[in-house]
């Protein structure tokens, strides 16, 4: 059985014109809002309208499976199509940030409530401890585990 619990989901970047339309059929699959939580849910121009409006679409639900959009983000994936989701923390679930940017898999996170990406203190000490690493590469490592490439701004949609 699974938990339903508030999601929030951010598409953008590079599209194919050609998978416009399938695009649409995804997002309005989801049953979620473009303008808030509890909001009524997308209708297709109003999808239309703002994936040609060169903005990030958004869209928000307050009882995402799981606190995901399964179909809609392996959609997004095969596609290659960027997408930020955050997920709140419920029941044993915890808040996550997932990151797609175009490569092989998404990025998870954890994340604060609030929406912040959070590291593990485990992972920081690790690379503190790591004796073989200079003071610079230790610092290198830090900013790579605090700031991926995959977590860069996500860009207002483009059709390409």
């Amino acid at each position: 059985m699974s938990d339903y619990f508030p999601a929030d989901i951010h598409i953008g970047g590079p599209i194919p014109w050609r998978i416009v339309d399938e695009l649409i059929q995804a997002v309005l699959a989801e049953g979620a809002s473009p303008t808030g939580f509890g909001e009524e849910n997308a209708n297709e121009a109003a999808v239309r309208e703002a994936c040609q409006g060169g903005q990030v679409v958004s869209l928000y639900d307050n009882q995402a499976r799981s606190g995901e959009f399964a179909k809609l983000e392996a959609f997004l994936a095969r596609q290659h199509i960027h997408f930020d989701r955050h997920s709140t923390a419920y029941a044993e679930h915890n808040a996550e940030n997932v990151y797609y940017r175009g490569g092989k898999a998404p990025l998870v996170v954890p994340a604060s409530q609030a929406g912040n990406d959070l590291v593990y203190a485990s992972e920081v000490i690790e690379i503190l401890d790591n004796e073989s690493l200079e003071d610079r590469e230790n610092l290198e490592a830090l900013r790579k585990l605090a700031a991926s490439p995959q977590t860069a701004e996500l860009e207002a949609i483009r059709f390409v």
